[in-house]
């Protein structure tokens, strides 16, 4: 098992039941639901970062109705057959976790022997993610300042989380995968079309972000259509995408008075190997 580092002093933590405790006696408490938070308060940008609670829910009811199974079996599968972990054990880490859908249906189901580790910013996405997934190891921290180990992790999974290259780089073995997934260029693109009476491809290169510190090593693209009957459902997808920041009053009466729409899901799927240093 990877070490688990204080978020104040970078030393080891300890756990002693149900607290962990470094050598300068900096210590974290369990929750009840068994997860750790290890983001300090001046990391934080807002009282409460990350996705609240009402958000956590729509996120997870659309996930659980398996319309991005497509994707979860892209991903798993290529863990497992493209980078050799089917059996293989291995030591990830999915980072932006959310309410831990990814980390199990994704990474757990990829092997079950091997030890996963789930963070969010979201104190409310790691409380139901830790609630849910007993056998997964969940922690609140930030994806720029990640409270483990240099040199212990296998694979990184980022599922349209942030991604900071110099921490993962930091944190990935020399023979560890980063894995990727980031709109590709028809990604909601019905929707975008219902709220705004347009659409704007998504354009950016993700390469180009991690390009100090990672070479991209395998590139696939995930496209599949969904056909969604409930406005309720689209409301739910509405709130996991950018999108649900920046919607008129308008464009949120077109999504809760639709209940018939075909919408596709278009993906990057981006695997990454470290750049040796020099």
């Amino acid at each position: 098992m990877p070490t688990i580092i204080c978020p104040h002093c970078r030393a080891e933590l300890v756990q002693e039941k149900k607290t962990y405790r470094c050598e300068q006696n900096h210590c974290f408490d369990l929750a009840k639901e068994g997860y750790l938070n290890l983001l300090p308060v001046n990391k934080k940008k807002s009282k409460e970062p990350g996705d609240n609670d009402l958000m956590i829910a729509a996120r997870r009811d659309f996930l659980e109705q398996g319309f991005y199974n497509p994707l979860i079996e892209a991903i798993r599968s290529t863990i497992q057959h493209e980078l050799g972990f089917e059996k293989k054990k291995f030591i990830a880490l999915d980072s932006g976790c959310g309410e831990g859908y990814y980390t199990e249906r994704a990474l757990k189901n990829a092997n079950r022997n091997s030890q996963i580790f789930g963070t969010d910013i979201s104190k409310y996405a790691v409380k139901n993610a830790a609630k849910k997934y007993k056998d997964i190891f969940f922690f609140v921290s930030s994806a720029y300042h990640l409270p483990i180990e240099t040199d212990s992790i296998d694979l990184v999974l980022s599922v349209f989380s942030p991604n900071d290259p110099i921490e993962f780089h930091r944190v990935l073995k020399k023979d560890g995968f980063l894995v990727i997934t980031s709109p590709a260029e028809n990604h909601m693109k019905q929707l975008a079309e219902l709220i705004y009476n347009d659409f704007r491809p998504h354009e950016h290169n993700i390469a180009d972000d991690l390009a100090s510190k990672f070479e991209l090593h395998l590139a696939k693209r995930v496209s599949f259509d969904i056909h969604v009957q409930s406005s309720a459902t689209l409301q739910a997808l509405h709130k996991m995408t950018p999108y649900y920041y920046n919607t008129s009053k308008e464009g949120q009466d077109k999504v809760a008075n639709c209940n018939n729409i075909n919408i596709t899901c278009d993906f990057h799927l981006s695997i990454f190997k470290p750049l040796k240093a020099l």
